[in-house]
């Protein structure tokens, strides 16, 4: 099942497919395999983001879809890009579920997390996909602790002249 919605770069560094059938149960799988294959990848920085879009993704592919549901994740080098299919009619689109009205609301979250998403036709039923940055690899560096300029001196604050802590590296 190979992304089609545009040109993602070179080879994926990564690729992991999973079959699931289209149960209640399937979503916490889904949810495991996805823990799992990121943190075998190093990408922790996006494995919440990650977890509640496919958690989405996957529940609108239980409840819509039919028998079973494929997702499949790909990590291309600083950007993580994922895909559910499902054998189900129609393609999804967000709604305005009205305030009290307790679901609906699965793509809407999906959009305001992901970088980028989307939804098109397949042969034999649809692909809704999504792409995250993963943030280690775009350069975003951690917080570092204030240090001691000098043994037995207490901590310099920011902005105050000493030299700045030295940037983490992403690994």
């Amino acid at each position: 099942m190979p992304l089609r919605h545009g040109c993602p770069p070179a080879t994926p560094i990564r690729t992991a497919e999973h079959l699931l059938p289209s149960v209640p149960a399937g979503v916490g799988e889904a949810r495991d395999l996805v823990r799992a294959d990121l943190t075998a990848w190093g990408h922790d920085d996006i494995l919440d983001d990650c977890l509640v879009i496919v958690s989405e993704l996957v529940t609108n592919a239980v409840v819509h879809g039919g028998s079973a549901y494929a997702l499949r994740l790909e990590d291309h080098d600083g950007r993580l890009y994922g895909e559910v299919f499902d054998p189900g009619d129609g393609l999804p689109r967000p709604r305005a579920p009205a305030p009290d009205t307790p679901s609906g609301r699965g793509l809407q979250i999906v959009a305001a997390i992901a970088d980028e998403w989307g939804v098109r036709a397949a042969d034999g039923g649809k692909v809704v996909w999504f792409s995250v940055t993963c943030t280690a690899s775009a350069g975003v560096t951690a917080l570092q602790p204030i240090r001691s300029n000098r043994a037995g001196s207490p901590p310099s604050p920011p902005g105050s002249g000493s030299a700045p802590p030295a940037a983490a590296s992403a690994s």
